[in-house]
């Protein structure tokens, strides 16, 4: 497993497409907005395989961005070399665990850039990014159940519930998909939440922000060919 660091929360809100607001979006210095299709333009679900490959991603994306959240602070001698060390654990990691496949391009750069060189925008991004892991967790059936929409996921159990495990091996062997049945629920809760909180400031901004990541995941879960959770 990639090398544990602590959480930063970071609040943006996020636009349908999965892109932060008041900013240049993710689709920019952040992490990649999300092609969404409309209801019923889909080409089939990923398997569990692919799914759980895309949870791993964006287990060691957040933890990566955790550490540039701690670098954003002031980047230290101490912080610097724990960082690097952590970055060279997690590409082998990748490389080990064959997750180079999973990733995205943009994803990709991130990894391969400097401790300390991701913009502000694509660290919020990326910390927001927990929301969609814990979609993808809940799908697979780790996680019993998705917490209200004005709930976020906790960092810390959904990185316990992966490292219960004991190994990726293991935890890949032991997800099973839901039915199509509780996605399309799901996605039409987040989506609806969406449409009601999008481009609203104080709580609903975080509202916003919650529904749309998991309306992002859920749309990759239901349409393979929509932009990777």
């Amino acid at each position: 497993m990639p090398p544990r660091a602590g959480p930063a929360p970071e609040l943006v809100a996020h636009r349908r497409d999965g892109g932060a607001l008041g900013g240049g979006g993710s689709g920019g210095a952040g992490l990649p907005a999300s092609c969404v299709r409309p209801a019923g333009a889909v080409s089939g679900r990923p398997t569990d395989a692919e799914v759980s490959d895309r949870a791993l991603v964006l287990y060691a994306l957040i933890r990566r961005a955790s550490i540039e959240a701690v670098l954003e602070e002031g980047p230290d001698t101490r912080r610097l070399a724990q960082a690097e060390r952590a970055k060279v654990e997690t590409d082998r990691w990748l490389v080990r665990e064959s997750l180079d496949g999973a990733l995205t391009p943009i994803e990709r750069a991130l990894f391969d850039g400097a401790n300390g060189s991701w913009p502000h925008e694509a660290i919020a991004d990326g910390l927001w990014r927990k929301e969609s892991l814990g979609v993808l967790l809940w799908a697979l059936e780790h996680v019993d159940s998705l917490p209200p929409i004005d709930e976020e996921f906790e960092v810390e159990v959904l990185n316990q519930r992966i490292q219960s495990y004991g190994t990726e091996s293991s935890f890949r062997v032991n997800g099973r998909l839901r039915g199509d049945a509780e996605l399309e629920a799901a996605w039409h809760e987040a989506d609806a939440w969406l449409a009601a909180t999008e481009g609203r400031a104080g709580e609903d901004a975080t509202l916003a922000s919650i529904s749309a990541e998991r309306r992002r995941a859920l749309s990759w879960l239901r349409d393979r060919d929509a932009e990777p959770a």
